[in-house]
Parts: structure tokens; sequence; C-alpha cells
């Protein structure tokens, strides 16, 4: 049996939306989630093979779902239900051959179809659930606000973007746009998600369209092949000549969990520690302590240069650990290991010192 999930936040729609696909439970199973750290749990409990979610959610919202099965389940069939509801947006999204989408108020006769057309897909060729360029364009859509953090083997990038439009982007070798028009022509891509835009100022003109059908003519000038066709979703030129798809292919093994799970699991237990958020060296969040988490609205950037430059001045070196005492009694520790930057923010009475001794240096290997 076929097991559905479906996220959205409002419980009464969830609800008739379930007793709507009772005629169909000889198909599938549907599993309900009222928000994306909801539909993580269920997910990593059970075997789905379908998810379908709506992008505006509670706690954790539709774009760090789809990037978190990005990266840990990339092949898994996904059903978008919009609200966009302009024959513009409706015209761009059927780009996207192998994104289902659906616009609310849902027609349970229509989603049940789609259901059913998403799993004869799944049996006749693993598609992409949802790509870059997929991502990319619910994004601009959407009016997103986020940094992602892409990585493509052993090549990692990052996206910035302000409402839907890409201002800044960089890799180890390039920057602004030079470095967006090459992570966007990266395969097999995993996107993480940052729900903060990490840049200042727009830094590159050119829309995101542009550089996805740049990125489209890049590759199709390299070779051209179904499966980067079926990956781009994005319209290719009009004198092109599309050959004949290639056999299905077998999907590949789910990805393993996180490799910080250790790292995570002495924060989550520490009685001294309150909340804590983790950034890469780029500003980027990586990790958060379970949300509300004031700290991930931080700008590193602000502490970490001026520490380690007081630093410098009084011992001639670095600094152990940044100690700020703020209103309320609240007090920040700021530290460095290898290439993160970790604020927690403690207990009352707990000591910096006893705290930073709970971590031991091979908890932050430089990544």
């Amino acid at each position: 049996m076929k097991k559905i999930l479906v996220v959205d936040d409002e419980r009464p729609f969830l609800l008739s939306l379930k007793d709507g696909l009772l005629a169909y439970t000889d198909k599938f199973n549907v599993l309900l989630a009222s928000n994306g750290q909801e539909a993580l749990r269920i997910l990593k409990e059970e075997q789905i093979d379908l998810l379908v979610t709506d992008l505006k959610l509670p706690v954790m919202d539709g774009f760090q779902l789809l990037a978190h099965v990005s990266r840990y389940d990339p092949y898994l069939p996904v059903i978008v239900i919009t609200a966009f509801g302009t024959p513009e947006i409706e015209e761009r999204l059927s780009r996207m051959n192998a994104l289902h989408y659906l616009e609310k108020p849902l027609d349970f006769d229509v989603l049940a179809q789609t259901i059913e057309s998403a799993l004869a897909n799944e049996l006749r060729s693993y598609i992409r659930g949802i790509t870059l360029a997929t991502f990319l364009q619910l994004v601009h859509l959407e009016k997103k606000s986020c940094s992602l953090k892409i990585r493509s083997k052993d090549q990692v990038g990052y996206l910035f973007i302000h409402q839907g439009e890409l201002c800044d982007a960089q890799t180890d070798l390039l920057q602004e746009e030079a470095a967006a028009l090459e992570i966007v022509t990266w395969e097999d891509t995993e996107i993480e998600m940052d729900g903060i835009c990490r840049r200042r100022g727009k830094k590159i003109a050119s829309s995101l369209e542009f550089l996805l059908m740049e990125a489209f003519r890049i590759k199709d000038e390299a070779s051209v092949s179904p499966e980067m066709l079926e990956q781009a979703h994005v319209l290719p030129p009009a004198n092109l000549k599309v050959p004949p798809p290639a056999p299905a292919a077998s999907p590949p093994p789910r990805r393993k969990a996180d490799p910080d799970e250790k790292l995570l699991s002495v924060l989550n237990k520490s009685k001294a520690i309150n909340e804590f958020a983790i950034f890469d060296s780029t500003n980027f969040l990586e990790h958060q302590s379970g949300p509300p988490c004031s700290l991930t609205q931080l700008d590193l950037n602000t502490y970490f240069p001026a520490c380690l430059d007081l630093g410098k001045e009084v011992e001639g070196n670095g600094l152990r650990y940044l100690l700020l005492s703020c209103a309320r009694r609240q007090r920040y520790l700021f530290f460095k290991r290898g290439t993160r930057q970790v604020v927690l923010a403690l207990a009352q009475g707990a000591q910096p010192a006893q705290v930073l001794d709970q971590f031991s240096s091979s908890l932050f290997e430089t990544t």
C-alpha cells in the first residue's frame, strides 16, 4: 500500500481532504501533518511514497521542508499546493513538467488523479522530486527571502535571495553573477535553506529566469540528454530536437542521517543551554534549537570580526570566546570551532568555561 503524506496548517482542510480521499483507500493510505517539522518526523519514521505540501506553513515552512527532501530523499515525488492564482504564474509552473502542482481550493477528484499520476510516473521513471531550478522558481514566485547552500559532489556554493530576487552568490572561486551561473548549471544538487537572506544589497543584475535559461543553453551546448531536459525544468530553445527518453533508472539509496547528530545531541541535552544556533563561515545557518529560536536573526559578521580584532590587540591572538550580558540577565556565548560559528543562550547560573568543556574539538571538524 502506497503512503501519501499531506502537509497543510489548516486542520479542517486536512480532515476534509482525508475524508474526500476515503474512496481511494484501496490504492493509497493518507498521513497528515500540520507543519514542516511534524512532516519531517513522519518522513523519518515512515516510508513515504509521495509528498503533498503547501508552501506557507508554521514552525517550518514548505520551502524548508522541500530543501530537506532535496538533501535526504531527492527522488521522492512531490505535489505542491499553491495559492498563486494568476495565469502568468500558472503558465510558469506548467513549465516544471516534473513538478505536480494544484491550486486551492482543491477538487478531491483532481487531487486523487494527480496523486495517481505522480505514483504512475514513479513506476515509469524516477523523476527528481524537487530540483534546484524548480526550487528557485518557486522561491521567486512566492517572493521568498532566504539563503541557499547548494552542494553538488565536492562543490559548495551559496545563493542569497531577497523577496524572490537573486541578489548575490558565491563559490570557492567565484562571486556574484559568475558564481550564480556556475551553481545553477550543477547537476544532482542538494539544497540547504536558511530562512534569512544573509547578504545586503543587490549585486546581481540579471533576473533569475535569465540565469536559468542561460544555464540551460550552456548545458545544451555541452551535450543534450533527456535527463538534462528533465532536470532543468525550464523551456528549451524552440529549435532543439529532444532525443527519445532513456530507459527507466533505479532510484539511489536514501541519504544517511545528518553527520552532525552527535554535536546536536550534546547541545540538545545540555541543561546549561537554553537556545543554540550554528553558522558556517559565510554566516549561513546550519542548525538551531527547536523553533522558535531567537538566535537565528543574528548577523555574526558583526560579532566575530570585532572579537578577533580585540583578541589580537589584547593578547596578540584570538579570544577563546565572547560573552555578552544583556537585559533581563540573559547571557550569550559566542565561539568558533573549525569553520563553524556557534552562539549559545546560556541558562541562568551556567559558567562559560564549563559549557565549553562539554564540547570536544572533534565535534567541530572542518567541513
